[in-house]
């Protein structure tokens, strides 16, 4: 709506026409009106409205008089000016004071209307330009302020803030999001005053506030906060003009530690007020090494978020938490190719210490490890417990090797498949389980052999085998000579 003020000493043409003119389906809107020059001055000072309508004859201060008054004035009010017929002369002083039409009275209500609509556009034109050029204007002069906030650049701009006594940077950031103005205008209008200047840089918008005070501050981030996933990075306050390019320094020093808080939507120096850690980074390493070899799932869990709390307590920077990270990680990678005796591929570690270096959170940084320790730690347990389960069966085979010992009365015996007790005993001792099995049998029976105490078949039976043929047979390809032979050789060699 466009504000109009109606100045004129009869009362019936003030209130006609605000009677008989639809103002508002116009787009305009009476504010006022007064009976006579003076206080039509007046009012237009106080209300710098956006149209006059004035009759010209009026006492004290004729309609024209207070036209080119108003003028001097500087306000960009327009004017349409009411006369009788035999105010010619007048009217061609109205011109020359640059009104914008002459309506001779009686008013016709159709030409009015039509003026108003020219008028309407003419003024929206007018308000557009206006606006465009306040935006180029805002534009060069935060181009000009920004260049100092963020180089130390002193252009022109830069005397803006020479009326200021205090300032504070905020940043705004969304990930993935290029932010532009009216993300925040839109949520937080009262943010556009003549003490903030808004700066889009790169996908950030950073926002200087001069002369606020602590709960102004807070009530900016507060209204910016409701906008979905947006981080906000508050710099401290300084009353030094001098020490501003420092608030730059300082935010995107902050910027960087939203690596450490995560979950933190407004960050400051007050943020990151840290207490010593009760844990020493060696300790951690040395304690999550013996997680990894017993495989204890949540004793890994339990480590890696104490090494989260370290760092954020301990460590400055997020390029020397990734070192940290770095180094915890392959001291686990030697651990466990010196126990296993078994090395990992360079290009897997080279690629896992590439993550550690991308993560954009501690946190994210965390899960990650936790997971490659979880794996570290099942690599234990299985290597392990291969190499008990093979000892089981030796066990149990040198305790009952007179059996009918097969792979599967084992696998009933040790709850595993047929198939995975055979790979794990071969992968180990480089001989299928039969081989052994005969080895153990065989080796006993040599020693029966040479106690003299036994029949040949009895031995063959003690020692598992019920078929006498096939215990010969197996003997003899074993120690070159048959059972029989075997004791002979023996009892000789005893005597001799």
């Amino acid at each position: 709506m466009y504000s109009v003020i109606l100045v004129d000493d009869e009362p019936v043409v003030r209130e006609g026409l605000e009677y008989i003119i639809d103002w508002e389906k116009l787009g305009f809107k009476v504010i006022g009106s007064a009976e006579n020059g003076l206080a039509g001055l007046e009012l237009i000072k106080q209300t710098q409205p956006d149209l006059v309508i004035t009759d010209i004859r009026m006492p004290g201060l004729n309609g024209l008089e207070m036209v080119e008054e108003a003028k001097k004035l500087d306000h960009l009010s327009k004017y349409i000016i009411l006369s009788g017929y035999s105010d010619f002369k007048y009217a061609q002083e109205a011109i020359a004071l640059g009104t914008l039409h002459y309506l001779l009275k009686p008013i016709d209500e159709t030409e009015l209307i039509s003026i108003l609509d020219r008028l309407k556009i003419q003024l929206e034109e007018e308000r557009k330009d206006k606006k465009n050029k306040r935006v180029f204007e805002d534009y060069v002069l935060n181009q000009h302020i920004f260049a100092y906030v963020m180089n130390g650049v002193k252009e022109e701009g830069y005397s803006h803030l020479l009326k200021y006594e205090s300032f504070q940077l905020v940043k705004f950031t969304k990930p993935g999001i290029k932010l532009e103005a009216n993300h925040l205008t839109e949520i937080c209008e009262s943010i556009e005053r003549e003490n903030r200047y808004l700066y889009s840089h790169g996908d950030h918008l950073f926002l200087l506030l001069c002369d606020e005070t602590p709960e102004s501050v807070s009530e900016v981030t507060r209204l910016a906060s409701q906008i979905e996933d947006i981080r906000i990075i508050v710099s401290s306050e300084t009353k030094q003009l001098e020490d501003v390019p420092d608030l730059y320094n300082e935010v995107e020093s902050l910027t960087r530690s939203l690596y450490f808080y995560p979950h933190a939507q407004i960050l400051s120096s007050h943020t990151l007020l840290k207490e010593k850690s009760p844990y020493k980074l060696e300790t951690l390493v040395y304690k999550l090494k013996l997680a990894i070899k017993d495989n204890l799932k949540e004793d890994i869990e339990k480590i890696i978020d104490r090494c989260v709390s370290y760092f954020i307590s301990s460590v400055e920077t997020v390029e020397e938490t990734k070192r940290e990270w770095s180094f915890l990680f392959m001291e686990c990678v030697s651990f466990l190719e010196e126990s296993m005796n078994k090395p990992i591929k360079e290009i897997e570690k080279d690629k896992i210490l590439s993550i550690i270096w991308k993560e954009t959170s501690i946190e994210q940084t965390a899960i990650f490890l936790k997971h490659i320790f979880y794996d570290f730690g099942r690599f234990f347990y299985e290597t392990n417990e291969k190499q008990d389960i093979v000892e089981e069966i030796k066990r149990y085979t040198m305790k009952n090797y007179h059996l009918n010992l097969s792979l599967i009365e084992l696998a009933n015996e040790f709850n595993y498949s047929q198939s995975y007790l055979g790979k794990k005993f071969k992968a180990e001792t480089d001989m299928s389980y039969h081989q052994y099995l005969d080895n153990v049998r065989l080796e006993k029976a040599k020693q029966l052999l040479e106690e003299d105490s036994l029949y040949i078949y009895e031995i063959a039976k003690m020692t598992g085998y019920s078929n006498y043929d096939y215990f010969h047979k197996k003997f003899k390809k074993q120690f070159g000579v048959s059972p029989k032979e075997y004791q002979k050789n023996w009892k000789r060699e005893e005597k001799e």
